[in-house]
């Protein structure tokens, strides 16, 4: 909870689009593809990501949600420091 949070309030404009859904033959689960924008607050760029999610339900609840997307692309919408990478404030992009 902490963490979405922060990124409700970090995040303006954030949505998700092109939306797949790969079901599992257990119907409790499946994988999503999805794709997300929005505008970082504090740096004012475009964050594009794409997410890939693994989800089970139970009783009508989620018991089981990890998603994987690309943390290098939202620390540069933040312009915060990658190791082994320049951040924008060192290099012209």
């Amino acid at each position: 909870m902490r963490h979405v949070s922060w990124f409700r309030g970090a995040v303006d404009r954030f949505r998700f689009f092109n939306l797949t859904i790969h079901p599992f033959d257990d119907p409790a689960g499946a994988v999503a593809e999805v794709e997300a924008e929005g505008v970082i607050k504090s740096t004012g760029r475009v964050y594009r990501q794409n997410y890939v999610v693994f989800l089970r339900a139970a009783d009508g609840k989620i018991v089981f949600l990890r998603e994987y997307f690309d943390p290098v692309r939202a620390a540069k919408a933040m312009d915060l420091p990658i190791a082994g990478l320049a951040s924008r404030n060192n290099q012209n992009e």
